[in-house]
């Protein structure tokens, strides 16, 4: 992903400000309208808000409208239906008088794109691609599904037993970017320099349009890590880090090593070398209560993880990977065989 371009990107708005934990409440879930609600089609229900904290400071209604990740428990069908308006060849029938054509010459093509996270698309090849395990993941695929995952967890803290937020692959190119002329004296200097401030501090600070949860109200952070390439492909090998900010430690999952290796274990040393002074340059000690005032390397723990099968499935396991362990699940309960099952489920 070319980091120039995706700035054009950040200034476009975050939900997470608006949800996250009572924060910025300037706009409630119930008027998220999902991507499969029909024009005019109210979903409004009696809501029980048993999700809800009393907490969390969120503006309390007697009818809601349904998070969008009831729909796909609520509806057997949904899922079905889906997949087959991804398989379709052609338009059926004729469009009706004052009917708007949803697409192009090419059907495959929607004119009216769908807005997921900071991306708009308009293609079924992003579904196509997502569904089918001939196909790798993308940055894109990566970055939706786990914003997603934060969304997830803003809607259903009850479901998840400590507070978490991710981070996206574009953090994972600014820290590769930046490690280049990172050293282990680096001084604040460093940090305030143009492209490391504006990069990679908002992210810590919840300043980032693209995951914008403060790093001071969370117990841990999963980021996504992709491998260099050695023949400059676009798409390599993703695995899973889980930051811990209490035990000060980073777990590693990979769903082809459960134990360290050269390649991985370099990329991991990134992290752990240069986190901990990013979090003394935010004066990070200061406003998160259990994490003290030590800044030193993180320890990196290669976790033990279902293995994938295919070769384009380790970004759909790093999907996976991160919400079972959102929820305070073990990895290891779930079968690789079920990530073909999985990938229509993300779709």
């Amino acid at each position: 992903m070319d980091i120039n371009a995706t700035l054009t990107m950040e200034g476009e708005g975050n939900v997470e400000e608006e949800l996250g934990r009572g924060k910025r409440n300037k706009k409630l879930s119930w008027q998220l309208k999902s991507l499969f609600d029909k024009e005019g089609k109210s979903v409004s229900s009696k809501a029980d808000n048993q999700n809800t904290p009393k907490s969390s400071g969120w503006i309390k209604s007697t009818y809601t409208r349904r998070c969008i990740f009831h729909y796909a428990t609520e509806d057997e069908k949904l899922e079905k239906k889906f997949i087959v308006w991804l398989g379709k060849e052609k338009r059926r029938g004729r469009k009706k008088e004052g009917q708007i054509d949803l697409y192009a010459d090419d059907n495959s093509v929607r004119k009216k794109p769908y807005k997921l996270y900071h991306q708009k698309i308009s293609s079924k090849m992003f579904f196509l691609e997502l569904s089918d395990n001939k196909f790798d993941l993308d940055d894109k695929h990566i970055d939706i599904a786990l914003y997603y995952l934060r969304k997830k967890e803003c809607y259903h803290p009850r479901d998840h037993p400590f507070r978490c937020t991710t981070t996206d692959v574009l953090f994972d190119n600014y820290m590769a970017l930046v490690y280049k002329d990172f050293s282990e004296d680096a001084s604040d200097e460093f940090w305030c320099a143009g492209d490391n401030q504006l990069f990679l501090t908002p992210y810590v600070w919840g300043d980032s349009r693209r995951c914008g949860i403060a790093w001071t109200e969370v117990d841990k952070i999963f980021f996504p890590c992709r491998l260099p390439s050695e023949d400059d492909k676009a798409v390599t090998h993703f695995l899973l880090g889980v930051l811990d900010l209490n035990q000060k430690k980073i777990d590693v999952y990979d769903s082809i090593y459960s134990e360290p290796y050269e390649a991985g274990m370099n990329y991991m040393q990134m992290y752990a070398r240069m986190i901990p002074h990013l979090l003394k340059f935010s004066q990070f000690d200061k406003n998160h209560k259990s994490f003290g005032n030590v800044f030193n390397k993180f320890d990196i723990q290669w976790q033990r993880s279902p293995h994938q099968t295919g070769s384009t499935d380790c970004g759909a396991f790093l999907v996976k990977f991160a919400e079972l362990l959102m929820m305070g699940k073990d990895v290891q309960q779930f079968q690789p065989e079920d990530i073909k099952d999985f990938r229509n489920e993300l779709v």
